[in-house]
């Protein structure tokens, strides 16, 4: 067991020390503030505290996790070899302080302060202190965690930790499920009359088609990603978005028999979730009113949930999570830039800093999505792939979880989408061979 020198008891400090030493490394430990306890203890010790004492492990803390506001930090980087890091220290047996720098990141700390959002309302990516300082696309805190581990290893190598391995969830927002079928014959009527004045010679040759069932419906790849995910054993979660209809959610009404029947057909073989609307953020009571749509269609408890359009705010929206019994969030990444918004690519407890107390919501960091690469990158298909194997390359090396976003419309046979199918398939196979190497 490691016993634990911590000068005052806080919440936060609680908090994470939870999640490196029980969720990430697997040791055992206890904490005091009993000077002379914790200098007679025949234990392997860990001093985290301003000053060193004798030949303990000694990391100098900052003042962030005995402070009980949320204020502007004057956050200093610097290096651990070839690895940035914060709140960097000397005179003591790691050269930063940890437990404060993972806190800063996976609280999601930036994000309570006053900010200048996107045109959605969003905390932008350019906004953080991963984009400003260079280490958005590398998993940090997962980094100094290992780093970490080796040295205390060193220093105790008794000291019993556990073993990782690599994991992967692939993720699918379902934000209209079908291109033509199942909108109602005023939809229908509306968008063919629209094709016929724009003259969409292609659309119009198209919906007749899929409505005289000479052609599949272009976004009905479902048989298909079945097919892929049961073969290769893939964990996987589909993401239902069932909101009104708005601006930004067009789904097919949530009640029509041909979502019902693709929501249940889906299940057979996946996980299936929320996507709460983009509205949801705004309109206390929506988060469960969505979710209830889907308990009813599926006849099952659901506690996965992403928001649409990742857009949340702290605390509000992951409390309201939690009250309509959603406890695993998705929601983790920034829709404009791929990479590791909270710090990690491992599942963590959402802390809620405003409260000043962990939470049951375990928030799953999201890797990337084509969406970004697609209309906020505007990257190809195959400069893509480089980008994204590039992060499932990092992910691989500190053993964490891999989550990729795909929407159903670009995972068709024809034009770009088949290019997207293309990079798809291509992690799937990436996926499996890393996943047999575990």
């Amino acid at each position: 067991m490691l016993l634990i020198y911590l000068p005052h008891f806080s919440e936060r400090g609680d908090y994470v020390f939870k999640l490196i030493f029980t969720r990430h490394l697997g040791i055992e430990y206890a904490v005091t503030n009993d000077i002379a306890a914790f200098q007679n203890s025949k234990e392997e010790k860990l001093n985290y505290s301003s000053e060193k004492m004798s030949s303990e492990f000694f990391i100098k803390s900052a003042t962030l996790l005995f402070e009980k506001e949320i204020k502007k930090q004057d956050i200093v980087t610097g290096q651990k070899g070839e690895t940035p890091v914060l709140f960097p220290s000397q005179g003591d047996d790691l050269g930063f302080d940890l437990f404060s720098s993972v806190f800063y990141l996976v609280s999601r700390y930036e994000e309570y302060l006053p900010f200048e959002p996107d045109k959605f309302g969003r905390f932008k990516a350019t906004n953080s202190l991963a984009f400003q300082n260079n280490f958005l696309q590398i998993p940090v805190v997962d980094i100094w965690i290992n780093i970490f581990k080796y040295q205390l290893q060193k220093a105790y190598p008794s000291l019993q930790m556990k073993l990782t391995t690599f994991n992967a969830i692939f993720t699918y927002d379902i934000d209209i499920a079908y291109r033509f079928k199942g909108r109602s014959f005023v939809r229908n009527i509306g968008s063919l009359t629209r094709d016929i004045f724009k003259l969409k010679t292609n659309n119009i040759k198209k919906r007749f088609q899929v409505f005289s069932k000479k052609e599949k419906d272009p976004w009905d790849v479902y048989d298909e990603l079945e097919r892929k995910i049961i073969k290769n054993n893939l964990p996987s979660v589909f993401f239902f978005l069932l909101a009104d209809k708005s601006k930004y959610d067009r789904n097919l009404d949530p009640q029509s028999p041909l979502m019902k029947s693709l929501i249940n057909k889906v299940q057979s073989f996946s996980d299936i979730g929320i996507h709460p609307s983009f509205y949801s953020s705004d309109e206390p009571g929506k988060i469960i009113t969505e979710k209830e749509r889907l308990v009813n269609i599926s006849g099952n408890q659901i506690t996965k949930s992403r928001q649409h359009f990742l857009r949340f705010n702290f605390p509000s929206t992951y409390n309201e999570l939690l009250e309509a019994g959603l406890i695993e969030d998705f929601s983790m990444a920034y829709a404009e830039m791929p990479g590791f918004r909270a710090g990690t690519s491992k599942p963590f407890y959402f802390y809620d800093l405003k409260n000043e107390k962990a939470t049951g919501l375990i928030v799953f960091p999201v890797t990337c999505m084509d969406a970004t690469f697609i209309y906020y990158l505007q990257k190809s298909p195959e400069k893509s792939l480089i980008e994204i194997l590039n992060l499932l390359k990092e992910i691989k090396k500190v053993n964490g979880t891999f989550i990729p976003v795909f929407h159903n419309d670009n995972l068709g046979e024809k034009g770009e989408a088949k290019k997207w199918k293309a990079v798809h398939d291509n992690l799937v196979m990436q996926v499996r061979s890393y996943l047999k190497k575990s």
